[in-house]
């Protein structure tokens, strides 16, 4: 025999032996495969197969509360309408409604309908994400799967932060997360996990070949922290827009995010941003590019507080900045409507005031249901709401203010000012140094009344902050004979935090912040800070000894 054959009788043999003894794994390795199996087993049951009321189309979706909250893609329920069938991974199947929708962002809220509670991913920080981290895509690429249960990708990400432009629309996808796991057609609208199964992203866009709609390894998904920042203004039933800083900036060697054009309307602009100024960063993050500038701004909704660094002759400014709404007014309805099947099917079989369409709303019955819960907050309860009442000014004067149906009043040495709230509340500066302060205290006083019936319009909006840099809290708007009035409660207690009164979008707002001190919603707050843009008019404080009146 010679020896190359030898040799390769040995190897034959060898295996022969591996081959018939048992494999024995080390305890961490089998440790670590039993884990990894839990987390797809959980990541699984949130995931949600998404389809039209016929069954046909779709794409996925994952449940991101108990109460049965579903995010998907706005361009994965636009084909369904406001009715949609949702699968769950344990074969049980759903009827859902369509409450908000968010077409710059690609991202749309539906309610399931059945007994919860559903099972809900546990949710991520999209901010923690790094490159080279694992990456689980879950959902139903092609509409394999039909009894729901979820196709699993696994991959790591690839990047983080990208930015893509949109492509001869208005869909955006700023500050999102890319990755090599596979994202096929039907995995729109489906979740992104970390290692862990949280919550990270929501799929929407991949890199396909042209013809065969093969995946090449390029798939972007939308950060869950910008989705979350939006889903209090979904379950509002409105089509929500996102934030703009009313500039125009562009990249300089350096680099720098330079600001080449500005709307003088812009809040920015009254803040003392100009052409030429160098933007360093917004809300927080850093800004050295335009296209960092975009990342930064993509996420965040219209009416934003933020805080703006700039620099200008090598002198940093920061302000604290109104951000203003992207799209004009009609636009983003003009864009859903166009979206929409030609023969949409009418919801049918939902429960009384689930859905309501209503034009300019994605489902008006939502709006409603949101904007009774924030009136329920303004409710003074057993007590009269206080209609006059005596403050000591910070300018060493007494100040007393009055409400009543017809109107409102301040009263001091230094002048008398009255609201007629049976005029137009937009033509009246009173006073001068605070317009629309006394016509927001009028409204605000017929919230606390529980007559919100006599204003124009009132509606929830979703959550804002109150200051920049800090939370979110519940904001409701009241618009009436030109004045627009947002009322602000806080996210956790309920209580009113303050008002924030314009007369017109290029004038700047008057600010009302009440006091801690107040424990139900009254007309008139023993303590009131008012400002004037930067301007601080007036802090009052309801004395012990105060003239004090209640309705």
């Amino acid at each position: 025999m010679s020896h190359g054959l030898a040799i390769a009788l040995l190897l034959s043999l060898a295996g022969a032996a591996l081959a018939q003894a048992p494999l024995v794994l080390a305890p961490e390795v089998i440790a670590a495969e039993e884990a990894r199996i839990a987390v797809i087993e959980k990541l699984s049951r949130s995931t949600v197969a998404i389809f039209e009321s016929t069954g046909t189309n779709g794409g996925s979706g994952v449940v991101i509360s108990g109460d049965g909250l579903v995010v998907t893609n706005f361009h994965v329920t636009a084909p369904c309408g406001a009715q949609m069938l949702v699968g769950m991974s344990d074969g049980s199947l759903h009827e859902a409604v369509l409450l908000g929708l968010d077409p710059t962002g690609d991202i749309a809220l539906v309610q399931l309908l059945g007994d919860g509670p559903f099972p809900a991913a546990e949710i991520g920080d999209s901010d923690l994400v790094r490159v080279a981290d694992t990456a689980i895509v879950a959902g139903n690429p092609f509409l394999v799967a039909e009894d729901f249960t979820p196709t699993i990708t696994v991959g790591v990400i690839s990047g983080v932060h990208r930015y893509q432009f949109p492509a001869g629309s208005i869909l955006e996808y700023a500050d999102c997360l890319q990755t090599d796991a596979a994202i096929n057609p039907g995995n729109s609208g489906g979740p992104l996990f970390d290692g862990a199964g949280r919550l990270i992203g929501i799929n929407g866009r991949g890199s396909f070949e042209k013809r065969g709609r093969v995946n090449v390894g390029v798939g972007y998904a939308v950060s869950i922290n910008q989705v979350m920042r939006f889903v209090s203004h979904l379950k509002t039933g409105r089509i929500v827009d996102h934030a703009t800083l009313g500039a125009t900036v562009v990249t300089r060697s350096g680099p720098q995010a330079i600001v080449r054009a500005i709307e003088r309307s812009s809040d920015a602009y009254r803040r003392g941003l100009r052409p030429g100024d160098e933007l360093v960063s917004l809300d927080g993050r850093d800004t050295p590019t335009a296209n960092a500038f975009l990342n930064a701004i993509g996420v965040l909704p219209a009416g934003w507080r933020a805080e703006l660094v700039y620099r200008r002759d090598g002198r940093l400014d920061r302000r604290s900045v109104r951000l203003g709404a992207l799209h004009s007014p009609g636009e983003l309805e003009q864009v859903v409507e166009g979206d929409q099947p030609e023969s949409p099917a009418a919801p049918v079989d939902l429960p009384k005031g689930l859905y309501e369409a209503k034009p300019g709303y994605s489902n008006f019955a939502a709006t409603q249901r949101e904007t009774d819960r924030l009136l329920a907050l303004c409710d003074s309860g057993d007590a009269a709401p206080v209609r006059r009442r005596a403050y000591e000014s910070d300018k060493d004067e007494v100040v007393t203010l009055e409400v009543s149906t017809s109107g409102a009043a301040w009263l001091s040495k230094s002048g008398e000012y009255r609201c007629d709230a049976t005029r137009e509340l937009a033509s009246q500066a009173a006073p001068p140094e605070a317009p629309a302060m006394l016509g927001a205290l009028w409204v605000w006083s017929r919230l606390v009344a529980g007559e919100a019936g006599v204003l124009d319009e009132v509606e929830a909006f979703g959550r804002l902050p109150w200051r920049a840099g800090e939370g979110a809290h519940d904001v409701l708007v009241a618009n009436h004979r030109g004045l627009r009035v947002e009322v602000y409660f806080d996210a956790t207690s309920g209580a009113a935090l303050g008002i924030e009164a314009s007369r017109d979008a290029a004038e700047d707002a008057v600010r009302i912040e009440f006091g801690a001190g107040d424990s139900d919603a009254i007309a008139l707050p023993r303590e009131l800070s008012i400002r004037y843009g930067d301007r601080t008019i007036a802090e009052l404080v309801g004395s012990a000894t105060s003239d004090e009146e209640r309705q």
